[in-house]
């Protein structure tokens, strides 16, 4: 008898992403940990959704065009926490992870999981 590691599942990729994102910010003492698309769009995450989304929003310029935030906004969001964006590939595309809190060095066992959670759904075989 194999012991399962998870108490928490789904099929469904955007909660199983949820829930994974969960264990991983209680792993690394993360705050916050939302996955955006690089449209600025929330994917999955943990905690308020209204602030996924709106961390989601800023990503892509964090990374891509700093200077053209307003300043401030990231404290703000972060409640003067650090903010870190991680990039990740999900299905051949380019994400964002984007985590407040403690410093931290993200593993590649994340990218992983994501390629996992978010594969595509296996071919059906018909007889």
């Amino acid at each position: 008898m194999t012991h399962e590691r998870r108490q928490d599942r789904s099929e469904t990729p955007w909660t199983a992403g949820d829930l994974y994102l969960r264990a991983v910010a209680q792993r690394t003492g993360l705050e916050h940990l939302t996955l955006a698309t690089r449209e600025g769009l929330r994917l999955s995450g943990t905690g308020d959704e209204d602030l996924g989304s709106r961390v989601a929003a800023v990503a892509p310029l964090f990374v891509e065009e700093p200077a053209t935030l307003r300043a401030g906004l990231i404290d703000e969001l972060t409640d003067g926490q650090p903010m870190q964006v991680w990039r990740v590939t999900v299905r051949d595309r380019p994400f964002y992870l984007i985590g407040f809190g403690a410093l931290t060095d993200m593993s590649e066992e994340v990218q992983h999981a994501f390629d996992r959670i978010f594969a595509r759904p296996a071919a059906r075989i018909s007889n």
